[in-house]
């Protein structure tokens, strides 16, 4: 499948929806970028072998590093891969009228487990709590609605007041999976109270190849009108583990809540990720926040590592 648009066309209904890139930079000292979020006019930025939390200004600056865990075996300010804790999503929730951060692991290996709280104080990042995912993730590795005859991968994480949202990643064999919790059933869980609880609904979805590669999903974020903005990457590699030569990236929109169906679904919108001069972005885009959004109209911001420990920042505007 090739075609980068099902619906929601512009409000001229003639011109073809765009995501092109407006401004990027390197984020000095941000390993291996691969979640962002937005909370007021600050950044918080996970990468996938780093051991910390990085809160970012509104320039794009590091104010702050938060330690999230122990890690006496850096290389290079990075984790080794067979040890690290692959941390692919991050996004801002409330639960039991405190503001966090949750962060979690891909659930790819053994390692990966691991998810962390962090309470959003007026200073900044708190203190984080370790929550641990392996019970839950269990679940979701067992049910091959999610997994296929791939490996359990989460890269994508939202929430909105009543929802929590999880992306599940492509992998040969496996599938493209939206799974949906509500956040009355997971927050005894995520709070070390409870059993890990069943998704509410699981739903694939059905995303166009990019330079004939199949993509997977990258990154989520709730926007207006019961949408979730998604990225999704091209990238040849034979599992959920092993890195591979990245072909570009998507962005579009999913219904948060479609009519279930055991069938793939549509995105709404779905389109490549472009330099201003046309030509596809060859970054592999791990990560979205909304800083404007209107009707037909966003911008947003997006980090994305192409596996060599560096991170880039990549403002796009994107119109439908």
């Amino acid at each position: 499948m090739t075609v980068f648009s099902s619906g929601c066309q512009s409000s001229s209904d003639s011109a073809p929806p765009t995501a092109v890139v407006t401004q990027k930079m390197v984020l000095e000292g941000v390993p291996s970028a691969s979640g962002i979020e937005r909370v007021g006019d600050q950044y918080y930025v996970i990468g996938d072998d780093s051991p910390y939390l990085f809160c970012l200004n509104a320039q794009f600056k590091v104010v702050q590093k938060v330690s999230l865990m122990e890690a006496s075996s850096l290389v290079g300010g990075r984790i080794p891969k067979p040890v690290k804790p692959d941390l692919e999503a991050i996004t801002s929730v409330m639960l039991e009228g405190q503001p966090y951060l949750f962060i979690v692991g891909s659930g790819s290996t053994s390692m990966r487990n691991v998810g962390y709280l962090v309470p959003i104080t007026r200073q900044g990042a708190g203190k984080p709590v370790q929550v641990p995912l392996e019970k839950l993730y269990s679940q979701l590795r067992q049910n091959k609605a999610i997994t296929g005859g791939a490996a359990l991968n989460i890269e994508g994480l939202s929430s909105d007041e009543e929802y929590l949202y999880l992306l599940q990643r492509f992998a040969p064999g496996g599938h493209n999976v939206l799974i949906t919790y509500t956040l009355s059933s997971i927050t005894s869980f995520l709070r070390g109270r409870g059993e890990a609880p069943k998704p509410s609904t699981i739903q694939p979805w059905a995303l166009p190849d990019l330079a004939q590669i199949k993509t997977g999903f990258s990154g989520m974020a709730t926007g207006l009108g019961g949408r979730l903005l998604f990225t999704a990457s091209a990238e040849e590699t034979p599992n959920a583990v092993l890195d591979g030569e990245v072909y570009g990236s998507l962005v579009g929109w999913l219904k948060a809540h479609p009519e279930g169906s055991s069938q793939a679904t549509l995105p709404e919108t779905v389109v490549p990720v472009k330099e201003k001069d046309g030509s596809i972005l060859k970054s592999k885009i791990e990560s979205i926040c909304i800083l404007d959004e209107h009707r037909h109209h966003l911008e947003a911001v997006a980090v994305a590592d192409n596996d060599n420990g560096t991170s880039e920042l990549v403002v796009l505007t994107f119109n439908w």
